[in-house]
């Protein structure tokens, strides 16, 4: 029997798809993607090796998965039943996928993560890049650039050292920390339920109603306290219901409010009234579509990675 499975281990790894390495308890086994997978099962881990493209189509793999650096992953309708770790330049991008581990990324190129369900995401360096998604655990990006669209957040996110942080359109029922970004941030007709932070942003904050940073029709909701402090941006609080209090100290300029802003609790702080003739030039001004720009460069990677992996062929999972 032992001649028997060294032999079939021995062809297993021949083919590329098996890897084993032997311990002194027992053998840990991964399956290597290379090229295109389709609807099979793994039954345990899955590792894009470094500088290659795998793409998953109905996949489900029951151990963790790792993308290498400069790797890339495309995914759709796949089944992730374990963490998912994204290297360096690596580039993740799943549609209408479950992950139902954690989704760590350092020094990524970035994450595309649409009409899927994960839990935690864990972010340093790289986009985060959210739509239509589900979100179940607390969402970190950091010293990267993080955009949210129509999405559900159950937990916290957080927003440290980024270029930007925006969010549109989506719900947060936990905690919004948005700190230290070079380029603010935006709040557009999204929910927050815990207490909301901007504090330490430079360039423009725009916490609902329009402006130089993108259009915002609909109206923001903070359930708890929001606090707008030592920011150098130029921030605008408007169209928007805050149900705590508000805390605007050591802004500069201060905070603008809005003639839509409504403050249910008390105010600590200076604020100054926005003018309309500052809505005027803002609505007349082209906006910054940085979600359009994101798009744009997560799907120029997918496609790269997409050729790439045909080209390798079907990958043996």
């Amino acid at each position: 029997m032992k001649i028997l499975t060294l032999i079939a281990t021995a062809s297993l790894v021949a083919t590329g798809s098996l890897v084993a390495f032997t311990g002194s308890a027992q053998a840990a086994l991964y399956t290597t993607c290379v090229g295109d997978g389709g609807a099979v099962t793994v039954t345990n881990d899955l590792v894009v090796p470094a500088g290659k493209s795998c793409t998953l189509t109905g996949t489900k793999v029951k151990g963790t998965v790792t993308v290498e650096a400069g790797a890339d992953l495309v995914a759709a309708g796949a089944t992730f039943n374990g963490t998912v770790t994204v290297g360096e330049n690596a580039y993740l991008d799943l549609t209408d996928t479950t992950v139902k581990g954690a989704l760590t990324t350092t020094s990524a190129f970035g994450a595309h993560v649409e009409k899927s369900t994960l839990k935690a995401v864990d972010a340093t360096e790289g986009f985060v890049y959210v739509v239509d998604s589900t979100l179940g655990g607390a969402v970190s990006s950091k010293a990267g650039e993080l955009y949210v669209t129509g999405s559900t957040l159950n937990s916290s996110l957080t927003g440290e050292n980024n270029q930007y942080s925006d969010v549109y359109d989506s719900t947060v029922k936990g905690a919004l920390t948005v700190g230290g970004n070079t380029l603010g941030g935006v709040f557009c007709a999204s929910e927050v339920y815990g207490a909301a932070t901007y504090t330490g942003n430079a360039d423009t904050l725009q916490i609902g109603g329009e402006g130089l940073l993108g259009s915002c029709a609909g109206a923001s909701y903070f359930g708890g306290n929001l606090a707008v402090t030592d920011n150098t941006a130029k921030s605008v609080l408007d169209n928007a219901i805050v149900r705590g209090g508000l805390t605007a100290t050591g802004n500069n300029p201060v905070l603008a409010v809005g003639e839509l802003a409504r403050v249910r609790g008390g105010v600590t702080g200076e604020t100054a009234a926005a003018g309309a003739s500052a809505a005027r030039s803002a609505k007349k001004a082209a906006p910054q579509d940085r979600g359009a720009d994101l798009a744009e460069k997560a799907a120029a990677r997918a496609a790269e990675a997409k050729a790439d992996a045909h080209g390798a062929g079907p990958s043996r999972l």
